[in-house]
Formats: C-alpha cells, sequence, structure tokens
C-alpha cells in the first residue's frame, strides 16, 4: 500500500499544512477533497496530522467506510487516552469533550465491528505506547482485545518514509566502513 507523491503533497497542502497557511482559525478542509483519500491515505493523514488544528479530520477518518482499524487504533493512542479514561461524560469538562467523544466513539466501533478494514499496522509498543499501563474506574473505558494490543498488517509506505529508509540504510553502510577503517588502522598501528 503505496501513498502516492501526488496524494502526499494533497494530503500536506489541506489537511496537514494548511493552518500554517491560512489565517482564518475557523477554517475547516474541504471534505469533497477527503472524499478522495483511500484507506493508506487516511493512514498517512493521521499519522501526520497536526492536533492543534481540531480533531474534524480525525472525526471524518473515523467515520469513513474506507479507515482502517489500524489507522483507528492509532488515532486512539496519539490521542493519550489515559488522561481521558479518568472522566466519564458526566464529569468532562467541555474542553476536553471533542476528543472524549473521539475516542468513544472509535471504542464503540472496534466494540461493533464497525471497521470493515483490517489491513494496516498499528504496533503499540513500537511506537511507544502501553496499554498495560491504561486503567480507568469507569466501564465506558474497557477496551476490546485489538486497542489493547494493536494492528497486524503493513504499514503504508510514503515518499517520505521510502527516502528515510534509504537515508538510514546509507548513514548504517557509512558507519560501518568507517568502523573497518578504525579497525584496520588500529591493527596496523599494533
Amino acid at each position: 500500500m503505496i501513498v502516492t507523491p501526488s496524494k502526499e503533497r494533497l494530503i500536506k497542502e489541506n489537511f496537514i499544512e494548511y493552518s500554517f497557511e491560512n489565517e482564518d482559525y475557523d477554517f475547516i478542509p474541504d471534505f469533497e477533497i477527503f472524499k478522495k483519500l483511500n484507506s493508506s491515505d487516511q493512514y498517512y493523514l493521521a499519522e501526520n496530522f497536526n492536533w492543534d488544528d481540531g480533531i474534524d479530520v480525525l472525526n471524518w477518518i473515523i467515520e469513513s467506510p474506507k479507515c482502517d482499524s489500524g489507522t483507528a487504533c492509532m488515532i486512539f493512542w496519539k490521542a493519550e487516552p489515559d488522561y481521558y479514561a479518568e472522566y466519564n461524560a458526566e464529569n468532562i469538562g467541555e474542553s476536553d469533550k471533542e476528543v472524549f467523544d473521539l475516542l468513544q466513539k472509535i471504542i464503540s466501533k472496534f466494540k461493533s465491528s464497525g471497521f470493515k478494514k483490517n489491513k494496516l499496522k498499528f504496533n503499540l509498543l513500537e511506537n511507544g505506547y502501553n496499554s498495560a499501563d491504561f486503567d480507568s474506574e469507569y466501564i465506558i473505558w474497557e477496551l476490546p482485545n485489538e486497542l489493547k494490543k494493536g494492528t497486524s498488517g503493513i504499514i503504508p509506505i510514503s515518499l517520505g518514509r521510502i527516502q528515510t529508509m534509504i537515508w538510514m540504510y546509507q548513514r548504517n553502510r557509512r558507519l560501518k566502513k568507517r568502523e573497518k577503517r578504525k579497525k584496520a588502522r588500529k591493527k596496523n598501528v599494533t
């Protein structure tokens, strides 16, 4: 599953970097453009989304029939649910209500098998999350296994990810060569 450079650019311009260019604080991205995104594109968007821009776009992703369970799992854990698990619908503050509702929507959809696509991977531990640390006194925060364990599958690849992989490969190769030269010099000195 590949996020093409043109889709990557479209996503950055319309959903990730739009707030840098737009001085209208109430600006909402174009839903018609969003509908053109496939499940891999949505994963890329969720992975790179600036939460300071609000959660309208994240709601669009979760409500989309194209939304993969891996994307939903990523959004759930990136929202730092530990904080919200201290609350229920009666005692949540108004400023936290939108994210609280998004998290509850994700839990509900997982419990009802509402995500029809299950091809994309989100590994909690690889991304710095641990469901063993998640706890709440409220039953509404009882997590389905898929949210606790993460999802299996593949991670969509993008030009940016490919460039990083190439850079890391080249860097590691240079470091290995450097180590060989150091060992050879030490050998020659003794």
